[in-house]
């Protein structure tokens, strides 16, 4: 029974030093290639699986940083669904509430108070 136990605690062990060293390598790749030097780009690795999450500037940016991270030895997968642009496409921004039209906070004088 112990060494059961050893030998899954061993190989949990060894799958977290693995993704320590793959998110490692996927850093380093991400800090010293030119095209994502400097870039906002936050890496996790979960049994071979990265994740890589930030916004950037450009779709271009996010794509290299995909093409990096799968250029590494050790990454069994990419989830790259957190990894976020800002630029929109018009009319994809949410419009602002209207304060008049607002339900939440009535206006002063849909709250009149008789003064009596």
């Amino acid at each position: 029974m112990k060494l059961h136990s050893f030998q899954h605690y061993s190989h949990g062990l060894e799958m977290a030093v693995h993704d320590a060293w793959v998110t490692t390598k996927v850093r380093s790749a991400l800090t010293f290639a030119e095209s994502t030097r400097g870039l906002p780009i936050h890496v996790k690795t979960h049994a071979g699986m990265v994740t890589l999450s930030g916004r950037l500037d450009t779709h271009k940016q996010c794509e290299q940083a995909v093409s990096l991270t799968r250029g590494v030895h050790g990454v069994a997968g990419i989830d790259a669904s957190d990894l976020q642009t800002h630029m929109f496409t018009p009319g994809s921004l949410p419009e602002a509430p209207n304060a008049e039209e607002s339900s939440e906070y009535p206006s002063p004088s849909a709250t009149k108070r008789d003064d009596k």
